[in-house]
């Protein structure tokens, strides 16, 4: 057995520095040759020998150099014995030089002598110094006085372990690294100034030791030239001069070079003169340094060139690079003079120096030393060559020279005392390297204050929360490190945030005068703020001036920064707070005096105050940094405020910590996000926050999920003002956690879904990149980074756009000797994607890869230093999807001299690149002994996680001979897939969720056909486990998924190899599926599946599956297993749902699993099925749920089986066969009723539990109608029972589905509660569970065969329904037969003439499930009836059922089934015929609108019918039209467009009346079953000539019983219509309702009395309100009188009283129209009933149920109306809290809480509704009683004042704005509230509103202006009839 060994691999592998060029190839090999005509095993190569580990990371560098220091430096201190005063130094380096010879032992070594002065500061034996590895020549001390000190030797006494003796050395102590310069007992006296003088040998060093080090560089002839440099900090002084080497002895320094005349010798001072010394050397005195630390001397010898520039300080500034470089050296010039010139006014101090060199090297351990006047440079920093490198590049080459020059003030003028402060240097120089760019580049400014949050804020902060962070001031310092750096530069921001710019920049100035040429601790720069905040009167928390030192002790001397929270927990009231707690854990922490927390400065805006304002988070309670205990100021308190509508926390990214929402402050910062935008730092910040607060909960084992940060994603990058100005940091800061989700999926079946989501988030953006550079640094580098991304995925037009780019690279660059970057006419921000999509899309003919291969040759010669040009080719290259390409990609990069992780890590984003991985190494198995085995193991098994990989990178293991320490790495990678594929199977399911949820369809209604017609008589076999909460255990992550397997048996009908399912919103792993053929004996025998090629369509929900080798699949019968996942939707939808209700003895929350497949996802989200209607199956279904919970299907249970885990297991027996889409299941704490039907099924009302009483009317209803359709149809329900599920929330798509046997639905339409429930109320319970009954036999037994006929389904359900109710309750005929019928008619002509929204009753036009197939398809089923007879029609329904009982039918079959009825009955059509139905129906069902037969008067006395199409057109129908006259009521066919018969539709006026369309009942003869009435109605409307309208009119006014209740309602809804449409006069209307006097049905009344609501209303701010309400009260006044307040048990208007809970709908009418129209004698009684409702009800603990005395129909009246007339004020406040024990105390089913908070509206009281207005905008009442207010205000502008008065709150309110738009303005009609409507938009505050507010406001004005048109053309004509025929109001 090999041992597993841990590996730990080197992160990064050094770069050769010898120089490899192989041949390079010859330009003729690419000339027009194509990929496959080259030899690609024998191409060449030629490698790098320059690349830097880091080159874009100048951080990453400077920390490397650091680390590397640690090793060899110690942090010994000095004894406190002297004081420094000047140093005089003499350096002469030998190095390789022209012209100069030395001793060869010499070469890489320095002479050195250095003097220099010291104060004793105490009595001592000895001069101890900091010196490490010279060779000492000589040495001398002298007093001031000239007198030599004896030196007695030079040695360090150490105290061995076991001696009590002294040893004593002969040389300076290397351990320690100090010297020293022993004496006399003494002999060191304090005060005494002293010379010490030593001279000595020292070391040029290689680049990575520091002190002195040399570097070369080598030129275009491959000559290698030397230079030497210093780098000094923070040990390393000592390494080149004896001195005191720590940053506290500032002193003075006189440098003296010789140096080979043929160089440049540079120092901190501008250089003097040379002086020649002889032998090809010089000599140059540098002038004397100001006060300054050892670590900043510096100096530089070699052949250094450059640029030159002089800024408005007239400071010189150059830039130096050596020869080559010269071109590139004025960017640096210019850039570091700019920023010299920019902190020099802002400190108020100018640079203090002559010049400021900037030195780029070609070797630097660190990316920059800030020496004090002679900055060294890797010299990416200082060398900007616009060919090669990007604007990025540039930016931090600009930041790097800034951070080092900040340094010159803060480090070098002042500096830190001892390296615990070290953030006094380096924080204020990393703050300062973007903030003073922003004067430097002020159009960039928002770009770069975005890069400090994204790279200062964001990294000091995990830093901080790190296991292995340190404090910022660290005794154990120097820390060069990301506290030290990066939070302290957050420190300071946040103090500027705090202090404000213009004091915190006034404190700077003030520290810097204080501690110029001096040491600083931390203490005095947070004194020095101090007394600047106090002279600016800068307050703390308490109002006190603000302590600084106070407020950042907790944040300076601990680890970790706060988690703040902001709760607000409620959706519309009460005020959001701040908690804070550590972010990080700290249970391995020291204890703190501040036991980590921290005062807290949060910069806020909200929509009421936008405006950033500071609110604290204190620390503790009190005040202790004010005169007062802390016991006295205990009314300290967190911040609270309003988060009603947006509450941005973050603002100005200033805060040092992370804020995290809650679930409904975050809701709306997405809100606010999408429809306003967010500024950059805002989005980093948010996006980090969440990110790292979803990590924390990670690691802390808790819950956790990406789908907030994804949500917040996408909102930001899809916002305007992202997509016009792109921010790169924004993306930066999300990219990395989109990586983590493309990882998880890259190599599943799911990778597509990756795709989409990038282009989801970023196809806006994308579509508005121009493809070339800009102003903006910000958009130009979001380009070069985004635009590789775009590429790899797909997005927009890359492919062509990319490809077409890459030709005219090739073009351009087709005579060139030296690469692309010279030649390529593209911006360097976009070579990245241009070659990564010319290598992914170039097609196997093209040579695009080779030439590409070809130029990265020639880079690589002709640019060694400038490597960013073939780096892009590089990662161009790794986009390649070719096989072959991909293998020449990886020779060359397991052969390449670069750093190894750098090209591996390209190939990790290709998706194919980790099979060519393993085919090469699989050919080439020595890879296993290359030292780049890491990072290509790393490279190849990055995006494995599965089953499938785990065994082939296993198997790879196991086939090859490794060594243990191979074997443990390769263990390493194996233990990585195995982890992956965990993680992505438990916690990636939540994020595949989202992906599923937002980038692929969630369902269609209906799919599209897909399936093959290869399968039939399927049989599933479904175990099913949803988890949701409750009793039963499963992993958190798990919630609201479900686990299912599923077997299905099928027979195959012709051969196929592959197989066509659906399946949708399913998660498995392909080798999950298997597939077996079943024998006539059934023995299996298992066929072998393609995996690789099993195929999602994510767009049409459908999997495919091919056989191995496209095996055939033949004609018999096939197994096909599953093993898979699912999601529940949270919220009530369509497809696999959940629900939530509170219930139960604590009224706790419970959950229910649910499903609803007729629309959206469909049963394929549940289980992989042949999902279209016609592919009929039988199920088996078992479901494992909580042991207490109950699991309902379609069918009977079977039994349970109980475990001891707390789960159990519910069998249901086999269901008949069935459509997939009525598969139904649910699970949840459940109750029943239930009793049985005549003819024995089981019928069962199931609620959640404590609810089942209220169910008792849907139960009776559900018997009654079974019971009805077996009778009636003679064919028996073929279920044992029938289950009706009544949930407390349902999806908002539907309200009930009628799956076969478990019917599932909203509750409010199977429950209600008596003692609230309304006639309507009432009556929808009735027509839906009817309706839902009905479907078991028309959609669940007979299925459509396609859903374009869903009215075989609905139109049926919808018809039907109504018979049903008549035989649960036969008192209710004239509701149940007359008015539904003549409702469903009424529906149907309505909406079936509006163009744009009209289709034929089968269509393929969405949506399915209209108002056609519903409302048209039963009111044509009612037209069928009347021409058929209803026995003929019942014969030919009970044939079709029979013939097509569970199978599927299509409207044809329909047809010929009652065809056979109708001709076996001897029915003939409109020609005599025997009528054929198709034909009949056709024109109804496959056309468009509805016929409109115009009557139009010919001479005096003769009338001519002719029909046309309501939406005009040829269309044509022959009509049944049921004739009434005087003497008879007949049956014709109007026929063609003139009617056929001229008899009949050209005809002399009648002498009395005609009605064409009539409603008669047939006479009883003709019923020959008792079940069935016969309701005369056609489809069609009849526009009546003058004359025979008032012949009609007429005959109505003498007797209107003449004319039945449905042919009353159809004239006055016909009558409405031409007047509204423009074919009629309004008075031709206003006639009819004359009538109305003496009206006593509910259609009718229902018809007219939506006319007066609408008048009355329209009218409401009109002068002549009075003339509208006289004529409604004297047109109801007799039914009124009739009926009066009274109430019954007829839905209609019966006088015979029935059951207590049911009342007529009638008087609820006729009560609430004359209460609107101000009739006194509805007002007194409602106020008669309201003052008796206050007396029992006022002290009502338990609703108004029982107390009110008032039916539920008047109860909104007489609340409304009652406390409108009150005088009482008592009263309004009785009613508001009563209103508000229902808002705390109802529970599901209707009350009187509505009504309740509707009256609240009612009253007139001013004061009384500007409180409520103040309420609804603070959430304590909800938005809705804005329209009762705005309705009842007679003054018409109280909502409009209010608007005025509180734009910000309106704004900030808990609802959209525009719901208070649409109730201010819903009856304003008059041209000055018009002009008061615009009169808003020209004002001030208009402008605080948004744009989608705008746009509601504006459409409230355009409601303004509709409604005067309205008055325009109707008010006078409706005003003068109404003054003819009623006189003068009187009320």
């Amino acid at each position: 057995m090999r041992r597993k060994l841990l590996f730990s691999s080197i992160a990064f592998i050094l770069c050769s520095l010898e120089y490899v060029v192989s041949a390079p190839l010859v330009d003729s090999e690419f000339a027009e040759k194509h990929a496959e005509e080259l030899n690609i095993e024998n191409v060449q190569f030629n490698h790098p020998h320059i690349l830097p580990a880091h080159p874009d990371n100048f951080k990453q560098d400077k920390l490397e150099a650091k680390k590397r220091q640690s090793l060899y430096v110690t942090k010994t201190r000095l004894p406190p014995n002297l004081f420094a005063i000047d140093y005089t130094l003499w350096f002469k380096p030998y190095f390789p030089s022209p012209n100069v010879q030395y001793e060869p032992e010499k070469n890489f070594t320095f002479d050195g002598r250095m003097s220099m002065q010291v104060e004793a500061l105490a009595n001592s034996d000895r001069f101890v110094l900091n010196a490490f590895n010279f060779k000492i020549q000589s040495y001398q001390v002298t007093a001031l006085d000239g007198t030599n000190v004896p030196i007695n030797s030079i040695c360090k006494r150490k105290l061995e372990d076991n001696e009590k003796t002294t040893k004593v050395f002969s040389a300076q102590d290397d351990t320690l690294q100090q010297l020293s310069l022993i004496t006399n007992p003494n002999g060191v006296v304090s005060g005494q100034i002293y010379s010490i003088n030593i001279v000595y040998t020292g070391l040029i060093n290689p680049y990575t030791d520091g002190g002195v080090y040399y570097t070369s560089y080598n030129d275009p002839q491959g000559v290698q030239h030397y230079m030497i440099a210093t780098h000094m900090e923070p040990f390393s002084a000592r390494k080149v001069f004896p001195c005191l080497d720590e940053p506290s002895y500032k002193a003075t320094f006189q440098i003296t070079l010789q140096y080979p005349t043929a160089h440049v010798a540079l120092s901190n001072m501008e250089e003097a003169p040379a002086k020649d010394v002889g032998n090809n050397w010089s000599e140059i005195a540098f002038p004397t340094t100001p006060k300054m630390s050892t670590y900043l001397t510096a100096f530089a010898v070699g052949p250094y060139v450059n640029s030159k520039y002089v800024n408005k300080h007239n400071t010189l500034t150059r830039a130096w690079g050596w020869p080559g470089t010269e071109q590139y050296l004025q960017f640096a010039a210019v850039n570091a003079g700019e920023c010299l010139y920019q902190l020099g006014e802002y400190t108020g101090i100018k640079f203090p120096l002559a010049k400021a060199d900037q030195l780029g090297m070609p070797e630097f351990l660190a990316g920059a030393m800030e020496n004090w006047g002679l900055i060294i440079y890797k010299y990416q920093y200082i060398a900007y060559n616009p060919t090669t490198m990007t604007t990025r590049d540039m930016e931090a080459a600009a930041k790097v020279m800034c951070h080092e020059l900040a340094h010159q003030w803060f480090g070098d003028l002042v500096t830190t005392a001892w390296w615990d402060d070290l953030f006094l240097n380096e924080g204020f120089a990393d703050y300062f390297m973007t903030f003073i760019q922003q004067p430097v580049y002020p159009i960039q400014a928002n770009y770069l204050d975005t890069l400090q949050v994204l790279n200062e804020l964001q990294v000091g902060l995990n830093a901080d929360a790190r296991s292995d962070a340190h404090t910022l001031v660290y005794p154990d310092g120097p820390a060069f490190d990301d506290i030290t750096y990066n939070k302290g530069a957050s420190m300071l921001r946040m103090l500027s945030d705090v202090l404000s710019p213009s004091v915190f920049r006034q404190g700077i100035q003030n520290y810097l005068q204080k501690m110029m040429y001096s040491n600083a601790k931390d203490i005095d720069l947070m004194t020095t703020l101090t007394e600047t905040a106090k002279a600016n009167n800068v307050m703390d928390w308490c109002g006190n001036p603000l302590n600084v030192t106070d407020f950042m002790q907790p944040y300076m001397y601990q680890t970790n920064h706060p988690l703040i929270r902001y709760n607000n927990n409620q959706l519309t009231a009460g005020l959001a707070s701040f908690t804070q707690e550590p972010f990080g854990d700290t249970s391995n922490l020291n204890a703190t005096a501040w036991n980590y927390t921290w005062t807290v400065p949060l910069r806020s805006a909200t929509l009421k105050e936008p405006e950033p304002h500071l609110l604290w988070l204190p620390r503790q309670p009190g005040c202790s940094n004010s005169g007062e205990s802390i016991e006295k100021k205990q009314n300290i308190e967190e911040p609270k405020k309003r988060a009603n509508q947006w509450d941005f926390t973050t603002v100005g990214s200033a805060t040092y910590g992370r804020i995290i929402y809650d679930d409904i402050g975050f809701d709306r910062v997405l809100k606010s996000i999408k429809e306003d935008g967010i500024n950059g730092n805002i989005a980093v910040t948010l996006l980090a926050d969440e990110y790292y607060y979803m990590i924390r909960e990670k690691n802390a084992d808790r819950p956790f999920g990406y789908d907030r940060f994804l949500n917040l994603a996408n909102a930001i990058f899809n916002t305007q003002n992202f997509i016009d100005f792109p921010s790169y940091s924004v993306f930066a800061q999300a990219q990395p956690v989109l990586e983590q989700v493309a990882n998880l999926f890259r190599d599943t079946i799911d990778a597509e879904l990756v795709t989409r989501m990038y282009k989801l988030m970023f196809q806006n953006v994308y579509n508005s990149i121009q493809w070339n550079d800009t102003s903006l640094w910000d958009s130009d580098t979001f380009s070069e980074v985004f635009l590789p991304f775009a590429v790899r995925y797909g997005i927009g037009d890359v492919e062509n756009r990319t490809m077409t780019m890459f030709a005219n690279v090739k073009s351009a660059c087709a005579d060139s000797l030296n690469g692309t970057a010279w030649c390529n006419p593209y911006s360097t921000n976009l070579r990245k994607a241009i070659y990564c999509g010319a290598a992914k899309y170039a097609p196997a003919t093209s040579d695009f890869f080779f030439q590409m291969l070809h130029a990265y040759n020639k880079e690589v010669i002709t640019n060694p230093y400038f490597y960013q040009e073939y780096m892009a080719l590089l990662e161009g290259m790794s986009c390649t999807q070719s096989s072959s390409t991909l293998k020449v990609l990886i020779r060359l990069f397991t052969t390449s001299t670069l750093n190894k992780n750098t090209l591996f890590g390209f190939l990790k984003y290709n998706p194919v690149a980790g099979d060519a991985l393993y085919n090469y190494m699989s050919a080439n198995r020595d890879l296993v002994s290359s030292p780049a085995l890491n990072a290509y193991l790393d490279s190849m098994t990055y995006n494995w996680n599965s089953y499938n990989r785990d065994v082939q990178f296993a198997t790879l293991m196991n086939s090859i001979d490794l060594s243990d320490s191979q074997f443990a790495t390769f263990t390493t990678y194996l233990e990585r897939i195995n982890s992956n594929w965990d993680y992505r199977s438990n916690y990636g399911m939540k994020v595949l969720n989202w992906l599923y949820d937002n980038v692929v369809v969630i369902g269609k209604t209906p799919w599209e056909k897909s399936l093959k017609g290869d399968i039939n008589f399927p049989e599933y076999t479904l175990s099913i486990q949803p988890s949701i909460p409750g009793s039963g255990y499963y992993p958190w992550y798990f919630n609201m998924t479900f686990s299912g397997t599923v077997t299905v048996n099928f027979y195959v009908t012709k051969p196929i190899s592959v197989i066509t399912i659906n399946a949708h919103r399913l998660v498995f792993d392909a080798v999950g599926i298997s597939l077996a053929s079943i024998s006539d004996d059934n023995n299996k025998t298992y066929i072998t599946l393609d995996y690789s090629n099993v195929k999602k369509d994510y767009d049409r929900g459908v999997l495919t599956i091919p056989t191995l080798n496209n095996v055939v699949l033949y004609p018999q019968k096939y197994e096909l297993q599953f093993q898979y996942t699912g999601f529940i939707f949270q919220n009530p939808s369509e497809g696999d749902a959940s629900n939530t209700y509170f219930g139960g003895l604590n009224n706790r929350k419970g959950w229910i699993f649910t499903t609803d497949f007729e629309g959206g996802p469909g049963a394929r989200s549940l289980l992989p099925c042949w999902d279209e209607p016609s592919y009929k199956g039988q199920f088996i279904v078992y479901v494992m749920h909580a042991s207490d919970m109950i699991a309902l299907s379609n069918a009977l249970e079977a039994g349970t089986t109980i475990y001891d885990n707390g789960w159990s297991t519910t069998h249901f027996v086999s269901t008949e066969r069935m459509s997939s889409y009525l598969l139904a299941i649910c699970v949840g704490h459940f109750s029943n009723l239930a009793k049985v039907s005549k003819l024995g099924v089981v019928s069962r009302v199931w609620t959640w539990s404590g609810m089942e009483q209220y169910g008792e009317f849907a139960l009776n209803v559900t018997v009654g109608t079974i019971d009805f359709m077996t009778e009636y149809f003679e064919y028996n329900l073929a279920l044992s029972k029938l289950d009706v599920m009544a949930l407390p929330e349902y999806t908002q798509d539907a309200g009930a589905m009628e799956n076969f046997g478990l019917i599932i639905g909203e509750y409010s339409l199977f429950m209600f509660d008596p003692d609230y429930a309304t006639t309507r109320q009432i009556a929808e319970v009735a027509e839906t569970t009817a309706h839902e009954v009905v479907h078991q036999w028309f959609g669940d037994t007979v299925t459509l065969d396609w859903w374009n006929d869903i009215f075989l389904n609905e139109g049926f359900a919808q018809y039907w329904f109504a018979d049903g109710i008549y035989y649960t309750f036969s008192e209710q005929h004239d509701y149940a037969i007359d008015y539904n019928r003549f409702y469903m008619n009424y529906i149907a002509l309505k909406y079936d003439c509006i163009p744009g929204y009209a289709k034929p009753v089968i269509s393929d036009t969405p949506p399915v499930f209209g108002i056609e197939p519903y409302y048209k398809g039963s009111a044509l089923l009612n037209l069928l009836n009347n021409v058929l007879t209803p026995f003929i029609f019942q014969q030919g329904l009970t044939a079709y059922l029979t013939q097509f009982g569970f199978e599927n039918s299509s409207p044809q079959d329909l047809w010929n089934s009652l065809t056979v009825a109708a001709r076996t009955n001897n029915i003939t059509d409109w020609n005599g015929q025997p009528l054929d139905v198709a034909s009949f129906m056709n024109a109804y069902t496959l056309q468009t609108s509805y016929p409109i037969i115009t009557l139009t008067l010919r001479g005096t006395s003769t009338v001519q019918a002719t029909q046309q199409s309501c939406m005009a057109g040829d269309a044509f129908w022959n009509i049944p039209l049921f004739t009434q006259t005087e003497q008879s009521t007949d049956f014709n066919w109007f026929v063609n467009y003139t009617g056929g018969n001229d008899a009949t539709w050209v005809r002399p006026l009648p002498y009395k009346f005609r009605v064409d369309n009539a409603g008669s009942k047939v006479c009883p003869e003709m019923i020959r079953n008792s079940f069935q009435n016969y309701i005369f109605q056609s489809f069609a409307r009849i526009n009546y000539d003058d004359k025979s309208w008032y012949m009609i009119q007429a005959q109505l006014l003498s007797n209107f019983t003449t004319m039945n209740s449905i042919t009353r309602a159809m004239l006055l809804d016909d009558a409405n219509f031409f007047f509204t449409s423009g074919r009629w006069d309004i008075t031709k209307y206003l006639d009819l309702t004359l009538y109305l006097t003496n009206e006593d049905s509910l259609a009718p009344w229902e018809r007219a009395i939506d006319f007066f609501t609408e008048i009355l209303n329209r009218f409401q701010y009109q002068p002549e309100l009075k003339y509208i309400q006289n004529y409604v009260v004297q047109t109801t006044k007799n039914a009124v009188n009739k009926f009066q307040w009274t109430t019954n048990g007829i839905w209609t208007n019966d006088q015979t009283s029935t059951e207590l809970y049911t009342f007529s709908r009638i008087v609820q009418l006729l009560v609430n129209v004359n209460n609107l129209a101000a009739n006194r004698q509805s007002r007194q009684v409602a106020q008669t009933l309201f003052n008796n409702f206050i007396l029992k009800c006022q002290y009502s603990l338990s609703g108004t149920g029982k107390c009110s005395g008032i039916h539920p129909n008047l109860r909104a009246a007489t609340y409304c109306y009652g406390l409108r007339q009150s005088v009482n004020a008592n009263d309004f406040d009785t009613v508001n809290n009563l209103y508000s024990w229902f808002t705390q105390s109802a529970g599901y089913l209707q009350t009187d809480g509505n009504n309740l908070l509707n009256s609240l509206g009612c009253t007139q009281n001013v004061v009384l509704l500007k409180t409520l207005l103040k309420g609804v905008l603070v959430g304590t009442y909800p938005s809705s009683l804005l329209n009762s207010i705005g309705a009842h205000d007679e003054s018409g502008d109280l909502l409009y004042n209010y608007l005025l008065d509180n734009t910000q709150d309106i704004l900030n309110a808990p609802f959209d704005f525009s719901i208070y738009v649409q109730a201010m303005f819903q009856n304003w009609s008059t041209q000055p509230q018009l002009d008061l409507a615009k009169d808003f938009t020209n004002g001030f505050d208009f402008e605080l509103l948004n744009f989608k507010q705008k746009q509601a406001y504006r459409s409230g004005v355009s409601l303004v202006q509709r409604n005067l048109n309205w008055m325009l053309v109707y008010k006078d004509s409706l005003v003068s009839w109404i003054q003819g025929n009623f006189g003068n109001a009187n009320l």
